[in-house]
């Protein structure tokens, strides 16, 4: 029984979805160590990264699947190995399939997985009231802009008194992210919001009594807090970005308005918005995404977790489409991502830590049959297309 793929593939969906008993998860994990990992091909070397290791792993798994010819069903496909790889091991949660590859089919892993370009992480800049700007600490994650700045520990930024006695309806605060950076910030509200790679999010030091508004270039998820006026009526929330502005009283929803992108999206997780582009006002629900170009707006369900998956340091290919991938990997990483001809028509889904270095998600397109090349020194990926 503990070699019947069938078996084995109940046994990872139960694990999925957290049905699995003690006795199928011991099944799944002797399963996975009946396969001799010194049988791959893939040397070790001594200055193999943890990245190489998984990957060493992963072809170890489709090698012995591949060779095992007493297997009457071999038609795994990608994604559902990923999850068998992160049961057994532990330490890779990442899920990709594309469409027609199975494990039948022998993938060999491009050279460029080896590359060492590594992951964004904590980096911004913040730029005072007087245009002087502070980079923030790489250590740290968030800032709290309160009577003051600090970091999320409670340590001080130095900001030199700037913040007191500054007119509030003209005085600006911005926190930056470059390209592969990400920050947080609580407004003085107690608003949170997530600003994700080459972003930029304009606030003022305090909120005044009428109302409270940010401008946003870039992408940001919020958690936006309840505030009230003196005469005790609710105190609206607005977002400013180039195709729209947003209305909220309380709500969280993710906004992605890049300037280099032809739309601009809205999605709401929940509560209720309103979005107001040069031709209407549209009103979403939670699941609502609005998509909104310069001929308008149109609202689709979408599933609200793929769009808020970066800040909890994932990538989510569900039901993106793959330019749109490759633009959050190009962000994330730094990378120019460039087009030979078309955008290849291939779908991924799963998800991937974004704490990787670039080998990972490679190896995504390696899967996937994409032709493409890296320049690590430029920083540059060219999608060449599907393989012939």
């Amino acid at each position: 029984m503990i070699h019947d793929p069938k078996y084995i593939e109940q046994l990872v969906y139960k694990f999925k979805n957290s049905s699995i008993n003690p006795q199928e998860l011991q099944v799944l994990i002797d399963w996975y160590n009946s396969h001799d990992d010194t049988a791959v091909t893939i040397p070790l070397s001594d200055g193999e990264s943890y990245q190489q290791i998984k990957i060493r792993m992963l072809d170890g798994l489709l090698s012995k699947i591949q060779e095992d010819k007493t297997i009457p069903y071999h038609r795994y496909n990608i994604r559902k190995l990923y999850w068998i790889a992160a049961v057994a091991t532990l330490i890779i949660s990442i899920s990709i399939w594309a469409n027609h590859v199975y494990v039948n089919k022998s993938v060999e892993p491009s050279t460029s997985v080896r590359t060492t370009i590594e992951p964004g992480g904590n980096k911004a800049t913040l730029t005072l009231t007087d245009g002087r700007q502070i980079n923030l600490s790489t250590s740290q994650d968030g800032i709290v802009v309160n009577n003051g700045i600090t970091y999320d520990d409670g340590t001080t930024v130095q900001t030199d008194g700037l913040l007191d006695d500054v007119d509030d309806k003209v005085a600006k605060l911005v926190l930056q992210t470059p390209r592969g950076g990400t920050y947080r910030v609580t407004l003085p509200d107690g608003t949170l919001v997530w600003l994700n790679a080459a972003s930029k999010l304009t606030y003022p030091p305090h909120f005044t009594d009428e109302q409270r508004v940010v401008e946003l270039e870039g992408e940001a998820y919020f958690d936006v807090q309840s505030a009230y006026r003196t005469d005790g009526s609710k105190k609206p929330f607005k977002v400013v970005s180039s195709k729209q502005e947003i209305d909220v009283l309380g709500t969280q929803f993710n906004i992605s308005a890049y300037p280099d992108q032809t739309s601009s999206k809205t999605t709401l997780i929940e509560g209720k918005i309103a979005l107001t582009d040069q031709h209407k006002q549209v009103l979403l629900s939670p699941g609502d995404q609005a998509v909104t170009t310069h001929l308008g707006t149109r609202v689709q369900q979408v599933d609200a977790r793929n769009y808020m998956a970066w800040r909890d340091g994932k990538f989510s290919f569900d039901g993106k489409s793959f330019a749109e991938v490759m633009t959050e990997i190009g962000h994330w990483y730094d990378l120019t991502v460039a087009y030979e001809g078309q955008v290849p028509a291939v779908e991924l889904a799963g998800d991937a830590f974004r704490n990787q270095n670039i080998g990972l998600v490679l190896r995504v397109l390696d899967v996937a049959d994409i032709n493409y090349s890296l320049d690590s020194v430029k920083r540059k990926l060219i999608i060449k297309g599907k393989k012939l």
